[in-house]
């Protein structure tokens, strides 16, 4: 069944060179290829699978590019630094630790340490990313996209009384507070209660990051999303 739903989703172009991290040719079996829309959950698979079998962490350097791509300005800063950061073993250790510990039990506490397991203490997207990537079954990424259309349409969906993200007036970026760590939960909440209503209406087997792509999409192109039962 066609739906707007399913067209949003399939709009998702987010595609990414690694190789055009400043660094690329000193991380060997790394930075060495294009992240296109097609590829999305095999790159999520290798990170799970870095994290479980704790790998090595320019894995961590690659999503951390891919996710800041967008931002030429910055993304080979702050690749550089988690790079810098985790080359020390603990630092890496800790950073597979609390990963596992946020994705089982979630909370601001734990988000604290994500932060500060990324050294990324005044960040706020790209650590979400981590716990997105590790299990997106449940976890959801968030931007100022996300961010503009939860506050447009979360009346829309039944999720009127649950809070808005806190943003920067000058570009909209999500800041780094407990109030937006409350916010992110409301969001997750949305995107497994919808990814079960996609299964429920159409047979579509989503994960809360498939939610999450779709409205992605559907914020940047204005489409309009079905309010499913």
């Amino acid at each position: 069944m066609d739906n707007n739903w399913v067209n949003a989703l399939k709009k998702y172009n987010w595609t990414v060179n690694l190789q055009q991290f400043v660094d690329a040719s000193i991380y060997k079996g790394y930075f060495d290829r294009t992240i296109r829309p097609d590829d999305v959950v095999i790159f999520e698979n290798r990170f799970r699978r870095a994290i479980n079998n704790g790998s090595s962490f320019e894995i961590a350097g690659e999503v951390c590019f891919w996710k800041n791509y967008g931002n030429p300005q910055s993304r080979n800063r702050i690749t550089t630094n988690l790079l810098s950061y985790h080359k020390e073993k603990t630092n890496w250790e800790n950073f597979v630790r609390v990963v596992k510990e946020i994705s089982d039990n979630p909370s601001s506490d734990k988000f604290v340490s994500l932060k500060r397991a990324c050294n990324q203490q005044n960040g706020f997207a790209t650590p979400i990313t981590f716990l997105a990537f590790y299990n997106p079954i449940e976890f959801p990424m968030v931007d100022k996209h996300i961010a503009n259309w939860w506050i447009k349409h979360k009346e829309t969906y039944g999720f009127r009384d649950f809070p808005d993200f806190s943003q920067r007036k000058n570009d909209d970026w999500i800041k780094s507070n407990n109030d937006n760590w409350n916010a992110y939960i409301a969001w997750k909440t949305f995107c497994c209660d919808y990814a079960k209503k996609i299964a429920r209406n159409y047979g579509l087997n989503w994960r809360a990051r498939d939610v999450e792509m779709a409205v992605w999409e559907a914020q940047k192109n204005g489409i309009s999303l079905e309010v499913l039962q």
